[in-house]
């Protein structure tokens, strides 16, 4: 016997089928996907990755953040610099961060980590189509910079970012250090930083 459930208008529906066996918590752990889970990514999370970056940044602004061999490499170099969050199994948003070594994002920096530094670079935050709206990305961001401020070493974090995203970060924590010398296919960014030993969010966290 099967009951169709669709919980979403977004998602396909699907079957839950009635048990017909005993199944203990021992077995029922060992087959069972965590219902929500935060990791880092690793390379094997590159195809998933840019498939949920490309649908979101190119039909807006006709380019990708970071290119599919970009995100291998951030991931293959500084995997403990992403974060992903996924249910059942499935990636729903992540962040992908580097190293930085300046007090200012350059060029350069869009395409290199740098080891052992205290800032690190945010180069993309991406929420899937089918869970936008649903406050994701602002969680994520939370729980990222959370997990930021448990490694020994780091201080602060950068990202650039267009006009109309600026309130959004301001709203997490972030100042604006003012427009940016970056440049991607003439458009303009703001530089925004978030210090890792500040007040408000520490308050929150305790997790470390």
């Amino acid at each position: 016997m099967t009951k169709q459930v669709s919980g979403s208008p977004f998602l396909k529906p699907f079957f839950l089928k009635t048990p017909v066996r005993v199944v203990t918590p021992r077995q029922q752990r060992r087959h069972t996907l965590p219902a929500s889970e935060f990791r880092n990514l690793t390379p094997q999370d590159a195809i998933s990755v840019f498939e949920i970056e490309r649908e979101a940044f190119v039909s807006v602004s006709g380019e990708c953040p970071l290119t599919l061999n970009e995100v291998l490499n951030f991931l293959g170099q500084c995997p403990e610099l992403s974060l992903g969050w996924f249910e059942e199994g499935q990636l729903v948003a992540f962040i992908i961060g580097s190293g930085w070594h300046k007090e200012r994002l350059s060029q350069e920096a869009m395409t290199q980590h740098v080891p052992d530094t205290p800032t690190v670079h945010i180069h993309v935050l991406s929420v899937h189509r089918h869970c936008r709206q649903q406050g994701k990305g602002s969680i994520l961001l939370w729980r990222y910079l959370q997990y930021l401020r448990c490694m020994p070493g780091l201080r602060r974090a950068l990202l650039i970012c267009e006009d109309f995203l600026v309130p959004f970060y301001l709203k997490a924590g972030f100042k604006e250090k003012g427009p940016s010398e970056i440049s991607v296919s003439n458009m303009q960014f703001q530089e925004m930083e978030y210090m890792l030993n500040g007040q408000v969010y520490a308050r929150r966290n305790s997790g470390c």
